[in-house]
């Protein structure tokens, strides 16, 4: 290992992290479960008995196996995430708990700011994903139990959502930092997060949360009640929760309102176009980039004739107040510089929301009873989520124009706003005991859920479009004046709207019935301990149906690929087994040696064939104090339903939505500008004709499932002379088989805008050549199903480390996690060459971080309780592009391609009255903005990175949460 390397990580790590160890934390269990579960209280337990060197070790189930034995002696990596510490710093609910952890940081996590984006399973879906590997390859447990996924839309099931499940219920999260299918099956590729609930509640409990931005906008709120009844032989829990997340718009931040190119010249001044539109001398003006193009008029003939709103109010051509849009570049001789007369910026703009309303409704329910040596547990959650996007599109269909003859597209605003509503139900039962006075116990599980989600936007009817390229369209002219300047600048959207305005709703249901059983016991004794082992069997069987709205399934709707009905099943039967096995003991340099072997065979009836997965890890403790740790297996992820049922689609996009290459003269891309022109496509190429066809669908009869292997090895320190552990792993993951699917816009702009070309995107679609004896350069049809792309390799190292102890000042407690990524590897085909990427290692990219970490430090004195929080995040940048390129002519112009480092500090204090406790604080203590990147370097919210979850978009933020105990 390099050492330089090593120190570096550890130093860092001191004042970088937070975290705590399940494979240091004793926390007695209830034997019933196969995860670690306490009391209520389980978060200070964990806390304070992690440090502290047992005597006598006692044997419990910790996620990542099914063998109960001492946590000191865990073969895999396990974090332990206590809920209550990340509340102190301001974490809101489940999905911001997990989604700060370092080993999720250092990835673009779907959350609440991807609002009007299309993210698998639907808008307003929160997903975890752990080590960039996909929230698909990431299994989320509740109790060591699979809940089935939430959400709407044909690809429900890509993640699960963490909308579902209210932190109120929730006492702490184990993270299994490894491959773990031979243990968990299907999806635990990259890990497992298992969500621990509380077990009893003594008293009724109520708790009201705020969290109000410094700058407006994103309010949040939230209020939960829990309660429980004890009995002789048992106990019930009910809890409830309400969540209320506020949107954030556009105009309530600086760094969103008014994107920019964001270039600079050789002196270092700022070169950004000039705006001499009719805005420009306005409180709008100098978007250069802007927020939505449009009151435009494109001539269908000659896409490069545009008529704009004419800034001195001289008409040319057949519109009244517009003329040619004449934009000027740096290298034309005008002395006036780079310049553009398009409108950007509209007033409506402001009122997008970048962060989704988000509303939850939870209930949940559980109970625990013993009858002799039988224990029956029941759990029951349901969530009501209603999520709402506001935003604006183009609409831009071709008509004619009587004035004139001419045929023309009048590119308008039109809006795009979404709702979704989910109904989530999950219910759990559970029988376990032993066999008598033997080491053997038994336990069975049953569990169904059930996700019944609705969802619906306003579209157009392209029936009454007017579009004459559309098939359905009815009409030989609009049914309003497209032309009229109040609906080309979107005043007289509302009319707009009633003219050409089709709502539609679709719905989504999605249930999964699982039945387990496992028995774990002592096998026989050999000279260093017992031989456990852990044996189990389970079918799980799941099922699809979204049917989306009929207009939208008939291709009624302008500018949507139209969706068919997804529908499937699948289920999969499973047997499985783990065995531990002592090999050495009492020796020099050995204290003890222990090695783990688990296996898991499986037939799913979608694949039929049956295959299997296994891991092996190694146990040494060299001393009491030090002990290292090493695994190595297999995992898989068989083809989700959604990939394999996604109904077949055609569709018809125009060559504005799908060709990188029209007027790529006028890109600040530079692997446009390059590859467009080596396609012998003009600079000036204007597009027109007709829409291109475009091809989608499941991928059922040639999908095989994903394989990997994955290997970890590290070592624990937990010296004698102080309350302190400390683990360094070194983690290996390599994918093969992936499934993925690509739309249409990614396939031609991977074709065109990667820095090798010509690449294997280029072979998912056609283009007519330049010589063509009619519509030259076109693309004709675009074929977009789920394929078994190449594979993707991720490495690097996770440094943990927690202490605790007691001063004349009070308790201390500081914990500490960072996560540092050596490779990131992913290759969608069979070179490098062939993705369009002369190296296709993407740490270090934006949304890719090297570096991320976690710092925790809290501090009880009296009933007090202080806390701080620091958060880092190293820089990224798109490592493809040059910083120094040729803008609109200016030849030596520079641009900010890179993300800058982040430091978000949180604080709060916590006063404790017995029955009422109450904790205020801030958090991103310094008001720290998002870095900004300049046009074209990566996919933006203004020029904030999109892809970069890991910055703080809100600002300073105030929070306080009230709690009463009754």
């Amino acid at each position: 290992m390099n050492r330089k390397l090593l120190a570096s990580a550890i130093c860092a790590s001191l004042i970088m992290t937070g975290a705590a160890f399940a494979q240091d934390n004793p926390a007695p269990q209830q034997p019933q479960d196969q995860s670690t579960t306490t009391g209520d209280s389980a978060q200070e337990n964990t806390q304070d008995t992690s440090n502290q060197k047992p005597q006598t070790l006692e044997s419990v189930t910790v996620t990542g196996s099914l063998l109960a034995r001492p946590e000191y002696e865990t073969v895999v990596p396990v974090q332990v995430v206590p809920i209550q510490a990340q509340i102190a710093t301001g974490s809101f609910d489940t999905a911001s708990i997990l989604q700060s952890t370092a080993v999720a940081a250092g990835a673009t996590q779907i959350n609440n700011q991807f609002s009007g984006f299309v993210v698998g399973g639907g808008t307003g879906i929160q997903t975890i994903d752990l080590r960039g590997l996909g929230s698909n390859r990431t299994l989320v447990l509740m109790d060591g139990q699979r809940p089935g996924p939430a959400g709407t839309r044909g690809q429900t099931g890509a993640g699960f959502d963490l909308n579902v499940v209210p932190d109120v219920i929730l006492q702490r999260v184990e993270i299994v930092k490894d491959g773990s299918s031979s243990i968990y099956g299907s999806d635990a590729i990259s890990g497992v997060v298992n969500l621990i609930t509380k077990k009893r509640l003594d008293h009724t409990e109520m708790t009201f949360g705020v969290y109000a931005p410094e700058h407006d906008g994103g309010e949040q709120y939230n209020a939960s009640i829990g309660t429980g009844w004890n009995f002789d032989n048992g106990n019930i829990m009910f809890a409830a929760q309400v969540q209320d997340q506020r949107p954030l718009a556009l105009g309530q931040r600086d760094y969103f309102k008014c994107p920019q190119d964001m270039a600079w010249g050789k002196d270092g001044a700022r070169i950004d176009r000039a705006d001499h539109s009719i805005i420009g001398n306005t409180a709008l003006g100098g978007c250069s980039t802007g927020n939505l193009y449009a009151n435009t008029i494109i001539d269908y003939f000659d896409f490069g004739t545009r008529y704009v709103p004419s800034p001195d109010g001289v008409t040319i051509g057949p519109f009244p107040g517009y003329r040619p849009r004449h934009n000027g570049r740096y290298d034309d001789g005008n002395p006036a510089g780079a310049y553009y007369e398009d409108v950007l910026n509209y007033p409506f703009s402001g009122n997008e929301w970048v962060i989704n309303e988000n509303r939850n409704t939870s209930l949940y329910a559980s109970s625990l009873f013993t009858f002799g040596s039988v224990n029956w547990t029941n759990q029951f959650l349901y969530d009501h989520r209603l999520t709402e996007t506001r935003g604006f599109r183009q609409f831009f269909p071709t008509v004619f124009n009587p004035n004139d003859g001419g045929y023309y597209l009048p590119i308008m605003p039109f809006t795009s706003n979404d709702k979704v509503e989910v109904d989530y139900y999950y219910l759990r039962t559970q029988l376990d005991g032993g066999f008598g006075s033997s080491s053997w116990t038994w336990q069975v599980n049953g569990t169904h859920s059930r996700s019944d989600g609705d969802y619906g936007h306003m579209g157009i009817d392209s029936r009454v479009s007017g579009d004459l390229t559309e098939a359905s369209n009815t009409l030989d002219l609009p049914p309003i004046d497209y032309f009229d300047p109040c609906v080309l600048s979107g005043r007289c959207m509302n009319q707009l709207i009633d003219a050409v305005g089709l709502p539609t709703k679709g719905s989504t249901e999605y249930a999964q019935s699982t039945i387990n059983a496992v028995v774990t016991g002592d096998m026989f004794e050999l000279p260093a301990g017992a031989v456990t082992g852990a044996f189990g069997a389970e079918y799980r069987h799941f099922k699809i149906d979204d049917v989306p709205d009929p207009n939208n399934a008939a291709g009624y709707e302008w500018g949507f690929t139209s969706a068919q009905e997804t529908k499937g099943a699948d289920h999969v039967t499973e047997a499985f087994g783990e065995v531990g096995i002592p090999l050495l003991k009492g020796l020099p340099a050995i204290e003890s040696l222990s090695a783990d072997i688990s296996a898991r065979v499986f037939k799913y009836a979608s694949v039929g064939d049956t295959d299997n997965v296994w891991k092996y890890g190694l146990n040494w403790q060299i001393t009491p104090t030090w002990r290292v740790r090493g695994t190595i297996g297999t995992s898989y992820r068989a083809p989700a339903l959604y990939e394999l049922y996604l109904g077949n689609q055609s569709g018809f996009l125009s060559q504005l939505q799908v060709d990188p290459c029209i007027l790529w003269g006028e890109s600040t891309n530079t692997f446009l500008q390059t590859n467009c022109a080596a396609a012998g496509i003009p600079a000036d190429y204007a597009g027109g004709g007709s829409s291109a066809t475009v091809f989608q669908g499941g991928g059922k009869g040639f999908l095989v499932p994903e394989t990997s292997r994955a290997k970890s090895i590290g070592f624990v320190w937990t010296p004698t002379f102080g309350n302190f552990n400390l683990a360094l792993d070194y983690f290996d993951y390599n994918i093969r088989g992936e499934i993925g699917t690509l739309d249409a816009g990614d396939i031609t702009f991977g074709c065109y805008g990667r820095p090798i070309y010509p690449n294997s995107f280029c072979n998912l679609f056609h283009r007519n050549p330049p010589d063509a004896a009619a519509n030259a350069n076109q693309i004709t049809d675009i074929h977009a199903t789920f394929i078994n792309i190449n594979s993707e390799r991720t490495r690097g190292y996770d440094l943990q480390m927690n202490y605790s102890d007691d001063f004349s000042f009070g308790k201390l407690k500081a914990d500490a996690e960072v996560t540092y990524t050596i490779e990131d590897t992913q290759q969608l085909f069979s070179t490098s060459e062939a993705s369009g990427f002369a190296s296709t290692d993407f740490v270090g990219y934006i949304g890719r971080p090297k570096t991320v970490g976690l710092a925790h430090v809290s501090l009880e004195r009296g009933d007090w309780t202080y806390t701080w929080q620091g958060r880092y995040v190293s820089s990224t940048e798109n490592k493809d592009l040059d910083g120094i390129f040729t803008y609109f002519g200016y030849e030596g112009a520079a641009r900010d391609i890179k993300a800058g480092w982040r430091f978000y500090h949180s604080v709060s204090a916590k006063y404790d009255m017995g029955k009422i406790s109450i904790l205020f604080g801030v958090r991103n203590l310094f008001d720290k903005k998002p870095d900004l990147i300049s046009d074209g370097v990566d996919t933006r919210k203004g020029n904030v990175p999109l892809n970069a979850s890991q910055y703080d978009w809100f600002g300073r933020t105030y929070f306080a949460r009230l709690n009463f105990e009754l």
